[in-house]
């Protein structure tokens, strides 16, 4: 009985430090840090779109189940894993394409390279004036507050 009293009382102290501490530091920081400096020539920060950018076209590279549970608002889908080939896609979303807009895809995380290479296809098809993927993915669209899971908000 012992024993479970003393474990009692170490994870009550723990989660008081732990609840002190997020209290004093705040929460912890999950921004994705992007050195423009840094990353390849074929992706951007999301603070440089945001900065210099202004009217970006959104392409999700992620699956479209994640991409319709989760995706940008007002993005597209188009990607190279996909089931559907890549001159399909371009077709099914060729009105967008053709706005002229600078392009911005991402996939998951920084690690994800789905969207470095739906990116240089997308350059490949000459349409967009530019394309790169976004460093950091849906995980730095995440962390800025830009991900809203769909069906949460009254207007869907």
């Amino acid at each position: 009985m012992r024993t479970i009293a003393e474990l009692g009382l170490v994870l009550l102290l723990a989660t008081a430090g732990a609840v002190g501490t997020w209290k004093i530091a705040g929460p912890p920081d999950r921004s994705v840090p992007c050195d423009p400096k840094q990353i390849s020539p074929d992706e951007v920060c999301l603070a440089t779109v945001k900065a210099e950018w202004g009217d970006v076209l959104w392409i999700d590279a992620r699956s479209e189940a994640d991409w319709k549970r989760d995706g940008l608002e007002g993005s597209i889908h188009i990607t190279t894993m996909g089931q559907v080939p890549f001159d399909q896609q371009i077709e099914a979303n060729m009105e967008a394409i053709m706005k002229g807009h600078k392009a911005v895809v991402y996939c998951n995380g920084v690690k994800c390279t789905v969207s470095k290479e739906t990116a240089r296809q997308l350059r490949d098809f000459g349409m967009l004036p530019e394309v790169k993927a976004l460093h950091g993915g849906y995980d730095a669209l995440n962390a800025a507050g830009m991900i809203k899971l769909r069906g949460s908000s009254p207007a869907n």
